[in-house]
C-alpha cells in the first residue's frame, strides 16, 4: 500500500512538472463510458468539446464498471463529419492519433492534436467479461 502511495505521489509530481496548457487539458479529458448489462449506454460528456488554440489533448476514456474493459480497438476514429451531428464527410483524418488501450484494460487513450476546427465521429468498443458489446458512436468537436 505504501509503495502505491509513493508511486501515485511521484506520478502526480511528474505530471505537475509538465505544467502549462497540456497538463491542464489532460485533467479535462477523462470521459467515462457508461455501460449497463450488455449495452454501452453513453459517453459522459458527449460530445467531447475542445477549444482551438488550447494545444494537444490526451483523452483517456474510462469504463464505469469493473465488469467492463475496452476491446483492443476500444476507440476507433471513424472519420470527420461535415458539421457537429452531421454526416460523415471523410474517413481520412489526422487530428486524433495514437489510440491505444492502457495496461489495465479499463482505460483507453488517444491524442487529439486539436490544431483546427472539425467534428469527428468515433466508435466505442467494450467487452463485458470478454464478450463484445454493440459499439456506441459519439463525437469529438472543435468548432471555433
Amino acid at each position: 500500500m505504501r509503495r502505491r502511495l509513493i508511486a501515485a505521489t511521484a506520478l502526480a509530481l511528474l505530471l505537475a512538472a509538465c505544467g502549462g496548457r497540456y497538463h491542464q487539458q489532460m485533467h479535462n479529458a477523462w470521459p467515462v463510458v457508461e455501460a449497463s448489462g450488455d449495452t454501452v449506454k453513453a459517453v459522459n460528456p458527449d460530445p467531447l468539446r475542445f477549444r482551438q488554440g488550447a494545444g494537444a489533448v490526451v483523452i483517456i476514456w474510462r469504463t464505469s464498471g469493473a465488469d467492463y474493459s475496452f476491446a483492443r480497438n476500444g476507440i476507433v476514429i471513424d472519420g470527420e463529419l461535415d458539421r457537429p451531428g452531421g454526416k460523415l464527410s471523410s474517413r481520412e483524418q489526422n487530428e486524433i492519433i495514437d489510440c491505444k488501450p492502457l495496461e489495465d484494460g479499463r482505460r483507453f487513450q488517444c491524442i487529439y492534436r486539436n490544431s483546427r476546427p472539425g467534428a469527428f465521429k468515433y466508435s466505442v468498443h467494450l467487452l463485458r467479461q470478454g464478450k463484445a458489446l454493440a459499439p456506441l458512436d459519439p463525437q469529438i468537436t472543435n468548432m471555433e
